[in-house]
């Protein structure tokens, strides 16, 4: 007798995995993430990822998650007419972003100071002077009545200075 009339050939490979494609459409315009349709439909992340370049699965996952924001977006416009106004100013925000924002932009500007302050001095003129002399203005006193002295050395020439 044969070895290959002995044993029944086995198939060599993995096992194929067929996808429901109606069920996955139906799953996708539940708003279901691609981990949780691939976990509803029994198989792994990997594998639906590695499906996803298919065809009619690509299409399917598509045709579903479009259903699901067309039908959204119907319910937010009625909800929106029909004067409920969270739904009204989402609706605004979303379709006319450039009229109805809540971003405030931030303009950014510099300002050379040394312009402004010789911008200043151009338009005052000749009144203004580059030295100002210092004048002492209410000195505290250094000695009392009796001729004594009140303050230190060291804190009569801080007080002068400054």
């Amino acid at each position: 007798m044969n070895n290959k009339e002995q044993k029944p050939l086995k198939k060599r490979g993995r096992k194929p995995i067929n996808i429901d494609l109606v069920e996955l459409e139906r799953l996708a315009g539940m708003g279901l993430s691609e981990r949780q349709i691939a976990s509803a439909l029994d198989i792994s992340n990997s594998t639906l990822t590695r499906k996803k370049h298919i065809e009619q699965i690509e299409h399917a996952l598509k045709r579903g998650r479009a259903k699901a924001v067309a039908l959204v977006s119907s319910k937010l416009f009625d909800n929106a007419m029909e004067g409920k106004e969270t739904s009204a100013i989402f609706f605004l925000k979303n379709r006319d972003p450039e009229n109805w924002k809540d971003r405030q932009e931030v303009i950014n500007a510099s300002i050379n100071l040394n312009d402004v302050i010789n911008g200043a001095k151009t338009r005052i003129g000749g009144s203004m002077t580059n030295i100002i002399d210092a004048k002492e203005i209410n000195p505290l006193p250094t000695r009392d009545q009796e001729g004594e002295q009140l303050l230190s050395k060291k804190m009569q020439q801080k007080n002068t200075k400054g």
